[in-house]
């Protein structure tokens, strides 16, 4: 269940990246870097929500398992939200992605 939910995280990081990507008219290292915290900001919803969830529903949630993910989400949600930050903005300009 918690790997599922990081899956979805980095999922939701990409999307929300290229949406950003496509909406913010910024240039290219800052966009790269709106992204970065955007995945960011969604690796914390992830450790808001599986805390709640524990405190709600006793037993459902493994602590190390959301621990060892969120670990693990810092850098792959910020990275998905970067990346898709960056070709959001590409395909905003017109250009081609490389």
């Amino acid at each position: 269940m918690e790997t599922v939910a990081a899956i979805v995280a980095c999922g939701v990081a990409l999307l929300l990246g290229v949406i950003v990507g496509l909406r913010i008219p910024l240039g290219q290292p800052w966009i790269v870097l709106v992204g970065l915290v955007v995945g960011e900001v969604i690796a914390g919803v992830y450790l808001g929500l599986a805390n709640w969830a524990a405190r709600m529903w006793h037993g459902l949630l493994d602590p190390r398992l959301v621990g060892v993910h969120f670990m693990v989400l810092i850098v792959a949600a910020g990275l998905s939200g970067a990346i898709g930050a960056w070709f959001g903005y590409r395909k905003a300009m017109r250009g081609g992605l490389f």
